[in-house]
């Protein structure tokens, strides 16, 4: 196993733990009009997880309409103004949960062993800037850290709907 693979891998049962005890109000609940819910917190991460798998696989992002979606939840409602391309019936426990199995499955390999063409390959971020394959990965295995402190915030909230 390799050290980008085993922080993934902590990250994600983090953030499973994260999840627990949650139902779909939980997921839809939103601290105020501006904020992300925990539903467009885990297609975020679902989105980033894609994104980079896609791209070092070299395979068509948008190849299916649930595919297109994920590509685009890397950014919508995230890195521009908007919101998610996943919808109100989209944001329940379940089909969260169905799209980060999708995005483990597809960047769990390359994670684990990732070639030295992957891990040069030249890309480009969502934020826009150049970066090899090796700097992507990098940033994807704390991004889901990252977005599951911030679901423990919202959890912690005086206001949060307990189940």
């Amino acid at each position: 196993m390799n050290d980008l693979f085993e922080v993934w891998a902590f990250t994600r049962v983090r953030l499973d733990q994260s999840l627990e005890g949650l139902d779909d109000a939980g997921i839809k609940w939103r601290q105020h009009g501006n904020s992300h819910t925990i539903g467009e917190i885990l297609y975020h991460i679902a989105g980033a997880e894609h994104y980079w798998a896609a791209r070092l696989n070299r395979i068509d992002p948008k190849r299916s309409e649930f595919d297109a979606k994920l590509d685009l939840a890397i950014h919508d409602g995230f890195l521009r103004e908007g919101h998610s391309p996943f919808g109100e019936s989209e944001m329940n426990l379940r089909d969260c949960s169905l799209a980060l199995d999708y995005t483990r499955t597809e960047i769990k390999p390359i994670l684990a062993n990732p070639s030295a063409e992957m891990l040069e390959m030249p890309l480009i971020s969502p934020v826009g800037d150049h970066v090899t394959g090796r700097q992507g990965l990098h940033r994807l295995v704390q991004h889901c850290g990252y977005h599951t402190g911030q679901i423990w915030m919202i959890r912690s909230h005086p206001g949060f709907p307990k189940s």
